[in-house]
């Protein structure tokens, strides 16, 4: 029980110290609808001119389980991490997963340059799509897909420039 107490504890710590680090000027004045993705393919149908960008997928070393590394974009010079966020999930059962990350999440950020996602699951099958926004823009919204995984687990990195 001590380490899943010392487990959270970090957890909440990096939450905290990510809103710090973001220094994004939140302008009351800027709305963004987010519209939750549950199912990718089911989202670009509706959406018949919507381009999906599919992120970079590669091996990101063995940890438990199988970790998958996403990336979008390249860092610049003079950008910082901007956000950065992490969770997991377990289930009974092995199913599919999709979770729907967005930056930041509210208000306009800063310019994106490069996202990082390493995600841990039970196998490397899955994907990650931006659904809205992008690199160069002040918002990103990432649908990150897992396949038949009875635990998932993502550590999110943003980085951008003013």
């Amino acid at each position: 029980m001590c380490k899943l107490s010392l487990c959270l504890l970090v957890a909440i710590f990096g939450c905290l110290v990510a809103d710090s680090l973001a220094g994004v000027a939140r302008n009351g004045d800027v709305q963004r609808q987010i519209v939750v993705v549950k199912n990718v393919r089911d989202f670009a149908a509706e959406h018949p001119g919507l381009k999906l960008q599919r992120l970079q997928k590669q091996p990101a070393g063995r940890m438990s389980g199988q970790s998958v590394r996403y990336t979008l974009g390249a860092r610049v010079s003079g950008d910082r991490l901007v956000a950065q966020g992490a969770d997991v999930f377990s289930y009974p059962a092995q199913k599919d997963v999709s979770v729907q990350l967005t930056y930041p999440e509210s208000g306009a950020g800063s310019i994106v340059t490069f996202v990082e996602l390493i995600c841990t699951q039970d196998n490397s099958e899955g994907n990650a799509y931006v659904v809205a926004g992008g690199i160069g823009q002040r918002f990103i919204s990432i649908v990150v897909e897992a396949k038949q995984t009875n635990s998932f687990g993502y550590q999110a990195q943003y980085f951008g420039s003013d």
